[in-house]
């Protein structure tokens, strides 16, 4: 049992150390927001798309993914978003404070929590189930945010731009590409394959170190309660119930820590520029980031302990 949490505790360390780091440079003065802003967009926009490339080029698609995982992945974030729009509109009227308190609800940090961790626990190569979930939910968390802020400000969705989103999306943009390489059966030479690899393999320490960055320590607000539900929601209740309900659907190994890191994820870091952009409560959202962040380096471990000693994966 000692050996299990050992496992899954050093799963989560390297992420952790990363954002560490990250704060470091930040408290040092290293770098500043604006820094760390420029940064993230080029590391998203250059290097997000040969992670899924190297996930998923000439990798057994078939075999990784079912129709259970694809449907229960995105069932259950929609059911997420569902629960979380009710139960917020039900506890908070301000529709200032409803769209950063649904968000992070529902919207999780899988691709610079989740994807390391799921590396760390199979190893680069292994974890196609992980990226093909990541490449079917994030459209979904950026599409349905714009949708929660623009209901609650009473502004008109515009689904031409939506699309585009989904379409010049640098995760779903390298996905694409994966597949129709090997649609076509291209063989990429060995100096190309080599570049992508180092590419994809740097991308999350950098991301991660960049997110600790981010983070802003800096005192909290009133808005105790509302930092407590949602942290509480996003990573226990929700978790809890996803994990359950991949377990009792079969799902193992490497599709179970798909679902499993896609679900007990902190809140997403673009969380807060969307609340601030599209008025909601920017200050909020930004702590919930910072909260959920943080405790997801206990929680995390916790659920996959769980898993590791049943035996799931």
């Amino acid at each position: 049992m000692l050996q299990n949490f050992i496992i899954c505790v050093n799963a989560v360390i390297p992420s952790a150390i990363y954002l560490a780091i990250g704060i470091i440079l930040k408290v040092a003065h290293v770098v500043n927001d604006e820094d760390v802003r420029k940064f993230t967009h080029v590391v998203f926009v250059t290097l997000y798309p040969f992670i899924m490339f190297d996930n998923l080029y000439g990798k057994d698609i078939a075999g990784n993914m079912d129709l259970r995982l694809g449907l229960y992945a995105v069932g259950f974030t929609l059911l997420q978003l569902l629960v979380s729009w009710i139960f917020v509109c039900n506890i908070e009227k301000d529709n200032y404070e409803r769209g950063p308190m649904i968000q992070a609800l529902y919207r999780s940090n899988y691709v610079l929590m989740g994807f390391p961790i799921a590396v760390n626990l199979f190893g680069k190569g292994n974890i196609t189930a992980v990226a093909i979930i990541m490449m079917l939910v994030v459209p979904f968390y950026n599409i349905s945010a714009v949708i929660i802020f623009e209901t609650f400000r009473g502004g008109k969705i515009n689904i031409g731009h939506m699309l585009r989103r989904i379409l010049t999306n640098p995760i779903v943009d390298g996905g694409i590409a994966a597949l129709i390489v090997m649609m076509l059966g291209i063989n990429l030479p060995s100096a190309v394959i080599t570049t992508v690899s180092a590419l994809s393999d740097a991308t999350a320490p950098i991301a991660m170190i960049l997110l600790g960055a981010a983070l802003n320590l800096n005192g909290f607000s009133s808005d105790r309660w509302r930092i407590a539900v949602c942290t509480i929601g996003k990573l226990v209740v929700f978790p809890a119930i996803g994990i359950a309900g991949a377990v009792y659907l079969g799902l193992r190994d490497t599709q179970l820590i798909a679902v499993t890191l896609m679900v007990s994820a902190p809140v997403a870091l673009a969380s807060y520029a969307m609340a601030s952009s599209m008025g909601g409560n920017g200050k909020l959202a930004g702590e919930l980031v910072v909260v959920t962040t943080i405790a997801s380096c206990f929680t995390i471990p916790v659920f996959l302990f769980i898993l590791k000693t049943n035996g799931l994966f």
